[in-house]
């Protein structure tokens, strides 16, 4: 569930951008002119040209009021049905769709009706806020969390509406509404306030002379502190301890009156008590914590046995002032052994100011002595633990008239300290009083009695009792200990193995599987986790309304569902994951139970690494794109500023040429003609091996390329290359070997050619002219060896870059993309082979393919 606290951090870190303005009309009491003061705003704004929606006002059949309302836009309430009536309630869902500038809603503690999108008016108000409406509010001093109790105290009369502090705190304006009671009075007589025949009931309950002045004075004090906190100054932190006693709620609220007094961060710290809680206070806790949270504190959790040093270690760490704690002075008064805990903690931290708060005992709150000394515990522990009481006096009956009853107690001792191994507190004392009664009637003399004789025997059986007690506590107690040290050390073993298992593993849904596994060996209740992703939710949620939620949840950030103040009709409670990126996902928990503060904090643990690494595999993700973005950015420039310069070649030759030959005083020059053909023969083809070879790449990389073998000779293919090369192999020579040539190979003829072409062509370029070219076919061991060399400038040292895309050997002043011996590597490799090039010892280049080709061809 989201705090208040929660909503303000939020509404605080998107207020420069996104958050509307909440401006609060603040009074004393109902009928000050809040709400007139309000629309009398609201009409100003209007008449400025601001777009107003009124979404609620309560004018109570006040006239005057009603008629300010008066050309404003009022939004038609939502209809919700509940126990048989049909009730109205503020429509938050039409205004976040309207969006208006500013919006109207008045009474903010208002609790809202079951059905409704939050419990509070005041959540309604938050949510609208973190969409950028401005809002316009009223609200009275009673229903601020930290005046309930001296209100109820002065007043005698219960405030049922309550709002946390933190609203004000949120506040970008407050304006105090101020009337002297007299005039508030005599608004009151003269109707202004309630209708008549709610006059007289009034004047003799709420509306007391000095329940107005006191009212008034809080009020006044309250708006001065928030304009005093405004102002820069040093920040001071206040820590109350806080338990699942119901003074707890009391103290809160001291502590917060007094943090706004000194201007004080407030720290409340609840320690884990040592015998754990009931349900009971377990539920009181829970409230506890709540309302601290309400109230704008920082709620720490501390694990310590001792309360002291919990409370020690946190106002170290966290630098504290001071220090609130309650003290019932009944309990206090009967600590003889041990320091009281001001006591304590004014030894411990002397540069800390400490505050203790008489607390007052409320009727059925008495501590049970039974039940202090004896927890709830199974009855087959009783009675097993009476069983081996038992058996053991039968044996002691038999040794016992040869070692005398001393001997017996030290076994009865022994068997007492030994349970408490195994048992809880309650049996070990059973234990210990059915050994003490039993040794005192059946051995002790005069025996079958309860009467001793001996001043030793008496004191012995006491002593008896006392040891066997404090032993068997003690040994209880370590077990205890030793029980929830283990549970916490597997809990901690868990949650390192789920972050090892989270490191492993890259992938979102394998993500939410690891996930989905620790919550099922964790907690008795499921637990689901969905991914969001692309608006959509895998593992999908069938039920539309469960759907719903999940997606509010996941738009919002904030828990919802059961057990939540937001749609809590719901069966399942959502919660989001939550991580730096935003929203990854939801968590559904299906439980009737609302899961307990520790189940809570594994919870949450648990989703934290989980978010992180849905987070860390959609950065992973989004670096891998960001590099295939600049790769292919990179390869666009590249080829786009090869083809600019190397197509414009070609080209630029082809239309010169062609010039040329238009020119009457070349018709009757048969060499030069014969020469500008060649030369627009020479750069046609270089045109075509340009456009060919970037086909090609794009075909090969798509996995469109599809062989089309054929029964073809080595020296076919040699033929076919030599003539494509046209103009290029002048001032070269061409020299081929062809080992068994009468044996044919199974190749697509187009394509392995295409593949030599590239190597000859190449050869031609990066050698000098006049130098020789050789082409050699073999067949060795199944397979067709293919070599082509050259006498030109060699390899660079790494052959194996020759081979990449765009990879071009030093100017030469020919044209080419580099995309030459890539398109080849990918054709022999294609036809099942394998292409290696190296710098031969005579100089120059020489690539070596080798193709297999069927033996029975």
């Amino acid at each position: 569930m989201k705090t208040p606290e929660e909503y303000l951090v939020l509404a605080k870190q998107d207020a420069k951008n996104t958050s509307g303005k909440l401006k609060v009309f603040f009074g004393m009491s109902p009928g000050v002119g809040k709400t007139y003061a309000m629309l009398k705003e609201a009409q100003r704004m209007r008449e400025e040209g601001k777009s107003v929606l009124v979404g609620i006002v309560e004018t109570h059949g006040r006239f005057e009021t009603e008629q300010l309302l008066d050309g404003l836009e009022i939004l038609p309430l939502k209809k919700i049905h509940y126990r048989d009536k049909e009730w109205d309630e503020l429509d938050t869902e039409t205004i976040l769709k309207r969006k208006p500038e500013f919006v109207l809603v008045d009474e903010l503690a208002h609790t809202n009706i079951p059905g409704s999108l939050h419990k509070k008016r005041y959540q309604d108000v938050f949510e609208i806020l973190e969409a950028g409406i401005h809002v316009l509010t009223t609200v009275n001093v009673q229903h601020l969390e930290s005046q309930v109790n001296l209100v109820e105290k002065t007043l005698l009369s219960p405030v049922k509406e309550t709002i946390p502090d933190s609203i004000l705190q949120r506040a970008d304006e407050l304006v105090l509404i101020d009337i002297i009671p007299d005039e508030l009075l005599k608004r009151l007589k003269d109707g202004k306030v309630y209708l008549p025949e709610k006059i007289e009931w009034a004047k003799e309950n709420f509306f007391k002379e000095e329940n107005l002045t006191y009212l008034r004075e809080l009020s006044l004090n309250y708006t001065a502190r928030f304009v005093e906190k405004r102002l820069p100054q040093g920040k001071e932190s206040l820590l109350v301890a806080i338990s699942a006693s119901p003074s707890s709620k009391s103290l809160l609220r001291q502590a917060k009156r007094l943090a706004i007094e000194r201007n004080s961060e407030l720290v409340a710290i609840f320690t884990e008590a040592e015998d754990g809680l009931s349900p009971e206070e377990k539920k009181e806790i829970r409230s506890h914590i709540n309302l601290a949270k309400e109230l704008g504190a920082e709620v720490v959790h501390s694990y310590e046995s001792d309360p002291v040093i919990g409370i020690v270690n946190v106002a170290r760490e966290k630098r504290i002032n001071r220090i609130m704690i309650g003290r019932n002075t009944d309990f206090y008064r009967f600590s003889f052994f041990k320091k009281s805990v001001p006591n304590r903690l004014i030894g411990l931290l002397q540069d800390v100011e400490i505050i203790v708060v008489p607390i007052e005992r409320k009727a059925g709150k008495k501590i049970s002595l039974w039940k202090l000394l004896i927890p709830s515990s199974s009855v087959r522990s009783y009675l097993s633990v009476s069983l081996l009481v038992g058996v053991l006096t039968f044996a002691n009956s038999l040794v016992f008239p040869y070692i005398g009853y001393w001997p017996i107690s030290i076994l009865y001792l022994f068997f007492v300290a030994l349970s408490g191994v195994f048992y809880t507190r309650g049996p070990v004392l059973v234990a210990a009083l059915l050994s003490a009664f039993l040794w005192n009637y059946l051995f002790i003399p005069p025996r079958f009695t309860f009467f001793i004789t001996k001043l030793e025997d008496l004191l012995m059986f006491f002593i008896f009792i006392i040891i066997a007690l404090v032993n068997g506590s003690l040994t209880a107690k370590l077990k205890k200990n030793e029980v929830k040290l283990r549970s916490r050390e597997e809990k901690l073993s868990i949650l390192y193995e789920l972050t090892a298992t989270l490191s492993q593993t890259s992938l979102g849904n394998e993500i939410l599987k690891v996930g989905d596994l620790f919550f099922k060996r964790l907690f008795p209740f499921p637990v689901r986790m969905h991914l969001f992703h692309n608006g959509k939710l895998s593992p999908d949620i069938s039920d539309p309304k469960e759907l719903a939620v999940a997606l509010w949840v996941i738009k919002n950030g904030k828990p919802a569902g059961r057990f939540t103040d937001t749609l809590p009709l719901t069966d399942s409670s959502f919660y989001p994951l939550l991580s730096p990126g935003g929203t990854t996902g939801v968590i559904t928990v299906q439980t009737k139970e609302e899961p307990s503060l520790e189940q809570e904090i594994l919870l949450n643990t648990i989703a934290n690494q989980v978010s992180i690494a849905l987070e860390r595999d959609t950065l992973s993700e989004d670096a891998r794109k960001n590099y295939l973005l600049v790769e292919s950015e990179k390869l666009y420039n590249l080829l786009f500023n090869s083809l600019s310069h190397e197509l414009k070649t070609p080209l630029t030759a082809i239309n010169g040429s062609a010039t040329a030959l238009m020119d009457p005083e070349i018709d009757g020059n048969q060499e030069a003609r014969r020469a500008l053909i060649e030369e627009i023969q020479s750069s046609a083809l270089i045109l075509n091996l340009l456009l060919g070879n970037l086909l090609d790449i794009s075909r090969i990389e798509s996995g469109h390329l599809a062989l089309k073998k054929e029964k073809i000779y080595p020296n076919e293919i040699i033929s076919d290359v030599i003539s494509y090369l046209g103009s290029s192999k002048e001032g070269h020579q061409i020299i081929t070997n062809v080992v068994n040539p009468e044996i044919p190979l199974i190749l697509d003829r187009t394509f392995f050619g295409h593949a030599i072409f590239n190597l000859v062509y190449n050869a031609c370029l990066y050698s000098p002219r006049d130098s020789k070219i050789m082409i050699s076919v073999e067949m060795k061991e199944g397979m067709s060896v293919w070599k082509v060399e050259d006498e030109g400038m060699g390899l660079p040292e790494d052959s194996s870059v020759v081979f990449q895309k765009f990879f071009r050997g030093e100017s030469t002043g020919k044209i080419g993309t580099g995309l030459g011996l890539a398109i080849t590597k990918s054709i022999i490799e294609l036809h099942g082979g394998n292409i290696v090039a190296e710098n031969r010892k005579k100089g120059g280049a020489c690539f070596q393919i080798e193709v297999p080709f069927p033996l029975d061809a």
